[in-house]
């Protein structure tokens, strides 16, 4: 049973703690696979206050914390995103919009992307963003950046087949991973500035997985406490915290983190050769991870497909660069609300728009 509590919340039964669910409209509580997660989420053994959620058209997810377990199941495979900013203004280019979109297309398609043994993944998995600038695919200076947020994480939980997968999905430019906007209308002078962007910037948004690295060990992990006697698996699989499984598995999602984190570090490299005849230097001006697990204040805080945000922490968000408001356990929706002149996520709570992000067809006006 859901009920309207505001303009874009509703909150839900559940069995151990209620839903919250933010959205543009009623359309959402229809998505079955989310009132299902948040149903789940409602379940797990320990959980601390409401089920967090948001969806919408482009995307929904949930966060929910513990004192006491942690549940695989509840958990999307992390992903990790980043905003670069041009040091040459669009109007400098001397490029049409569908210039700069065929130029970049081309040009990042020509970049050589190593390939990794199961050696190398390992260490990507270990140390992420400082792997990448051991390597040379980033510089020292953006570690304050492209290196955070320091993940532990131990490469042997994630098993074989995680690693060999990486292995062989290491190149991360496949599914359109990287736009190219235009900031436009700015709304937090103040944010923006400390966020490094101003109006009629160029600005790069990429978004990288840990694609079957991840999943397979998530799936590894929840058949290995699917198969240990805690409890009634049939309501949740989830494993208590203290246990070797709980500690596997937050090991294993560190270590997914990190790769994330490298494959997204080596997709800068190659973005920045790409681009740097046209648009000069590119400059990290935020980065985020999507999804995994955070211990916070004692607790386990699961993340399915919502960033991990505190407040004032920048992310692009569809169609706007966003800061965190530290809401739903500091983590905010990385997908647009919608088209409309008020921002839902904004309304909600969850988020604070910096700026407009146009796109590259908007160039010339």
């Amino acid at each position: 049973m859901a009920e309207r509590s505001g303009d874009y919340e509703w909150r839900i039964e559940g069995e151990e703690a209620e839903g919250l669910l933010y959205g543009p409209d009623e359309s959402v509580l229809s998505y079955p696979r989310l009132r299902s997660g948040i149903e789940a989420a409602t379940r797990l053994p320990g959980v601390e206050g409401p089920v967090y959620a948001a969806a919408s058209p482009h995307g929904g997810g949930w966060s929910v914390s513990s004192s006491s377990h942690v549940a695989p199941g509840l958990v999307s495979a992390p992903r990790a995103g980043v905003l670069l900013v041009a040091s040459s203004p669009v109007e400098k280019l001397g490029l049409t919009p569908d210039g700069l979109s065929r130029l970049l297309e081309r040009r990042l398609a020509e970049i050589p992307i190593p390939a990794l043994d199961d050696a190398a993944v390992y260490a990507a998995c270990e140390s992420g963003g400082r792997w990448a600038a051991e390597e040379g695919f980033i510089e020292e200076e953006d570690l304050d950046l492209l290196g955070s947020p320091v993940v532990w994480g131990e490469p042997d939980a994630l098993g074989g087949r995680a690693v060999s997968a990486g292995g062989r999905e290491w190149n991360p430019r496949g599914g359109d991973p990287v736009r190219a906007m235009v900031v436009g209308e700015v709304f937090d002078s103040e944010a923006a500035e400390e966020t490094g962007v101003y109006k009629g910037a160029l600005v790069f948004s990429a978004s990288v997985g840990s694609s079957e690295l991840g999943r397979i060990a998530l799936e590894g992990h929840r058949q290995r406490i699917l198969s240990r006697d805690f409890g009634d698996s049939e309501r949740l699989v989830a494993a208590p915290a203290g246990t070797g499984e709980a500690a596997d598995l937050t090991a294993a999602v560190g270590a997914a983190t990190n790769y994330a984190i490298a494959r997204l570090s080596l997709l800068v490299y190659a973005l920045r050769r790409a681009m740097r005849e046209v648009a000069g230097g590119l400059i990290p001006a935020a980065q985020w991870i999507i999804g995994g697990i955070e211990e916070c204040d004692g607790a386990m805080v699961h993340r399915n497909a919502l960033a991990r945000l505190g407040p004032g922490e920048p992310l692009v968000c569809g169609d706007a660069l966003a800061c965190g408001t530290g809401a739903m356990l500091q983590s905010a929706p990385p997908f647009s609300p919608g088209a409309g002149d008020r921002w839902p996520w904004e309304e909600a709570g969850t988020l604070k728009r910096i700026t407009r992000l146009r796109p590259p067809g908007d160039l010339g006006e």
